[in-house]
């Protein structure tokens, strides 16, 4: 590395409190994304990694969200929209990148995927998971233009825009009463059964199944994480599956990404206004990567959050399922039932999935 490199990583590891030390001084474990590191060893490969996933923030300067007299900024209410983009477009990486979880960003990076990506996200009204879509889709359901999104309401609007994207297409299950329905994912997923039982299994997606992001909205408390959920949490982000947690308070929402063994978790924060950037007529990406590691102890973590998990086949998903039901403990954060447990009650919500997006605080507690 430059010195310039250099520099950079040994400030970026910063904390959101007084402590002056950093993790380039520390030796613990931690992990991003199901990737084990170890400070200081690995001080490097940790800034690597991190800086490589999309950074979404509060953005000024884009067209008009929903007419001329809309907001042309975000900053006060896009904070939980900013960490769905984050989390929703990881996902994107892992199924449609060659290098899957190992891919790295360099600036001026020639490739074409990640720029498809890319530009599935940035703030321009035809393009596929954009602020303005975002918006939008919550204003048909009932929330107004500018108005501040928990996590349950940004992981059914993400499933919502998910099946009208006909390019890259993916499925997005939301799951409801800390619930996870196999049967229904997998209905959801083998989008071909005839061609499944008449075909060798010899490639998940050719046989039908297609790439699958999973979000479990979850209550983890009322005012405070319970602290028996915590070491279920570490759990979830070291499973090659995870796409990390989005969560926080109104106004005040974060994507993790990983944990400390110190007990505190890395996150991408948003909470930065950025000038708007186009990245379909500049090849300028600097602005969607950040250079800084956040750290926060779990005890400050908001107990409202929702859970992610990215399959792209059905190995990852049968592999997924197993893990947690070997691991998780017997008062788990979530269940796993084969069938569902309450099929009366989604038999009547079926039509009205989104029904719920003005109720933040639905959420039973676990």
């Amino acid at each position: 590395m430059n010195s310039a490199a250099l520099s950079l990583a040994a400030s970026m590891f910063e904390g959101n409190n007084s402590e002056s030390d950093t993790l380039a001084d520390t030796d613990t474990e931690l992990y991003i994304l199901g990737i084990k590191y170890r400070t200081p060893n690995d001080t490097y490969a940790i800034l690597d990694d991190f800086v490589s996933r999309f950074w979404f923030t509060y953005r000024t300067g884009f067209a008009p969200i929903g007419g001329p007299s809309g907001p042309t900024k975000d900053t006060g209410w896009g904070c939980m929209m900013r960490c769905g983009q984050m989390m929703l477009a990881e996902g994107y990486l892992r199924f449609f990148s060659l290098a899957g979880r190992y891919f790295r960003w360099r600036p001026n990076l020639t490739d074409a995927i990640y720029w498809e990506i890319l530009n599935m996200f940035i703030d321009k009204r035809h393009s596929s998971y954009s602020i303005h879509q975002i918006v939008q889709m919550g204003h048909s359901e009932g929330k107004e233009i500018g108005q501040w999104f928990g996590p349950n309401t940004i992981a059914q609007v993400l499933k919502r825009i998910a099946t009208n994207e006909f390019d890259k297409q993916i499925n997005v299950h939301v799951a409801m009463d800390n619930t996870l329905v196999l049967d229904e994912i997998r209905k959801l997923c083998q989008i071909n059964s005839k061609v499944r039982k008449s075909t060798k299994k010899s490639n998940d997606n050719q046989n039908g199944w297609k790439p699958l992001v999973i979000i479990i909205p979850l209550r983890l408390g009322l005012s405070d994480v319970n602290t028996e959920y915590i070491d279920q949490l570490k759990l979830c982000f070291r499973l090659p599956q995870t796409l990390g947690c989005i969560g926080g308070k109104p106004n005040h929402a974060h994507y993790f990404i990983g944990y400390l063994e110190t007990d505190e978790l890395l996150y991408l924060d948003p909470h930065v206004t950025q000038s708007h950037v186009d990245t379909t007529t500049t090849t300028d990406d600097t602005s969607y990567h950040c250079d800084r590691v956040n750290r926060m102890k779990f005890s400050s973590l908001d107990p409202s959050l929702a859970l992610a998990f990215a399959c792209k086949t059905e190995v990852e998903f049968d592999d997924l399922i197993t893990k947690l039901k070997q691991n998780l403990p017997p008062k788990p954060m979530f269940e796993i039932c084969e069938a569902n447990p309450f099929d009366m009650h989604n038999k009547t919500a079926e039509h009205h999935d989104v029904v719920t997006l003005d109720s933040e605080d639905d959420f039973e507690v676990v």
